[in-house]
């Protein structure tokens, strides 16, 4: 695949880089956001415990959330993948969608704590909209370097296979190189196989970085199919060793690590697309679709494996009943992000107090090995699960929770300048660069973002792969000189 042509680079450019009139459509984009917030919390009826209960509430939230994005994408439908526009509709995934659907009760809530989880989403959004659209910040010189220039054909594919010689180390290290004991872990359930490990890690912990290189494997295999199409003999090696990488993350149960590495290579192959036409507008919205269901039938099959799906375990009376569970589930379950963080907002500062500054430490050290600080924060100074008296379980409650605990909607209005601090940055990034790198690049910080509304750890995990192209840009380049 060639340079982008200057008219393809061009309306990227115009897709991507900040409004004319940035302070207006931030004005703009909060008072709407405000607005859904507003009729979010006069819509919690007075009964607002039982499942379904909050559908309007919901729906308004949903609404105020989503019309700030339509206003980019009418012009141009490309820019429903701006980094700010995917960080505002991402509590709609991760907080709201469960709601909509009524999928679980909201027992011993109050309404005004359930009005101030709606609030905290409306802060959160609005101060990610006030950065988003300003002046971006410029990214690490690093970056800059890794996305400068392209590769060849037999570079890309190079590094594909360089990243799942790698990547698959995470799980053959564990089986002795055992090939046939590495693909029978891979249909048991999530805490079956070896290279599973426990919440403090030792050594073995150096092994999980190593996967973060087979994420990029779905993006290299669309970066081929742009450079010599699907029946390539080097495109169709890269969908199987793609595929085998899958499979061994899928074992996990993780879906937001198979959502987002799936979900970079979907916004890498839309964004490379000259002109989006119905067909590839058909085909995204399918693949979105597909990867829903493949998200739900994780969760239904990661406590039994899935290997049940193709008989594995001689079909089961257990299996059984959990692939008829399947296909009478009504819902496509994300999480009770929601929930948990009205028992945030329900027992901080009432019961606890604010964590302070002992949560964005705990999420800075995380990259350092416990083996050499044996004494690193095993928690940010709350923890959810104790604080209601239960034990072996871990509880989400979303970044906003996760703010709100160390230092309340102060936290959360802070923090959500931040997320629209580094979308403006990736916007930023893709507007003024036409290599594939870039989009390459963008691809990963835009589902970082997505994934880190979840959890700013996700944030800071995901953004590894980022550290991973990095490698792999200069590797090649001092092979190539």
């Amino acid at each position: 695949m060639e340079s982008a042509s200057a008219a393809y680079y061009e309306r990227r450019r115009l897709a991507f880089s900040a409004p004319s009139r940035a302070i207006a459509t931030s004005v703009v984009a909060i008072a709407i956001t405000g607005l859904g917030t507003l009729f979010a919390v006069l819509l919690i009826p007075a009964n607002s415990g039982t499942p379904g209960a909050l559908f309007y509430s919901a729906l308004a939230m949903t609404l105020g959330l989503l019309i700030t994005p339509l206003v980019f994408v009418v012009p141009n439908p490309k820019a429903a993948l701006r980094a700010d526009c995917l960080l505002a509709l991402a509590p709609i995934y991760w907080l709201l969608l469960d709601l909509l659907q009524g999928v679980y009760a909201m027992d011993s809530i109050d309404p005004s704590e359930i009005a101030g989880g709606f609030i905290a989403i409306g802060v959160f959004c609005s101060a990610a909209w006030l950065g988003a659209l300003r002046r971006p910040w410029s990214p690490p010189g690093f970056i800059i370097k890794s996305v400068s220039r392209d590769f060849t054909t037999n570079t890309y594919f190079a590094a594909a296979v360089m990243s799942f010689l790698i990547g698959m180390l995470r799980f053959a290290i564990p089986c002795n190189f055992d090939l046939v004991q590495m693909f029978s872990y891979a249909g048991q359930e999530r805490w079956a196989a070896p290279w599973g490990r426990g919440q403090l890690g030792g050594w073995d912990a150096f092994l999980d970085h190593l996967q973060y290189f087979g994420y990029l494997l779905p993006v290299f295999t669309i970066i081929l199919t742009r450079y010599v199409g699907w029946r390539n003999v080097r495109t169709l090696a890269c969908v199987v060793m793609s595929g085998i990488m899958t499979l061994f993350i899928a074992q996990s149960g993780s879906r937001r690590v198979l959502g987002v590495i799936l979900g970079m290579a979907l916004v890498f192959w839309v964004l490379s697309q000259p002109r989006l036409r119905v067909k590839q507008v058909v085909v995204s919205v399918i693949s979105v679709a597909a990867l829903l269901i493949a998200l739900q039938i994780m969760l239904e099959y990661r406590n039994v494996g899935l290997g049940v799906l193709v008989g594995q375990r001689n079909q089961t009376a257990s299996g059984l009943n959990e692939k008829q569970a399947m296909f009478e589930e009504q819902y496509l379950r994300v999480d009770d992000n929601f929930y948990r963080l009205c028992q945030v907002i329900q027992l901080i500062p009432k019961s606890f107090p604010y964590v302070y500054h002992r949560y964005i430490i705990y999420v800075i050290v995380r990259p350092i090995p416990r083996v050499f600080w044996p004494g690193k924060p095993v928690d940010p100074g709350f923890d959810l699960p104790t604080a209601l008296g239960v034990e072996g379980v871990s509880y989400s409650y979303s970044v906003i929770g996760e703010l709100y605990m160390s230092f309340g909607f102060l936290g959360i209005a802070i923090g959500g300048w931040f997320y629209g601090r580094i979308a403006a940055m990736a916007n930023g990034l893709l507007s003024r660069s036409g290599t594939v790198a870039t989009l390459l690049v963008y691809s990963i910080v835009v589902m970082a973002l997505f994934a880190g509304l979840r959890s700013m750890l996700d944030l800071l995990l995901v953004s590894y792969v980022v550290l991973v192209w990095v490698f792999l840009s200069r590797f090649f380049s001092a092979t190539r000189a």
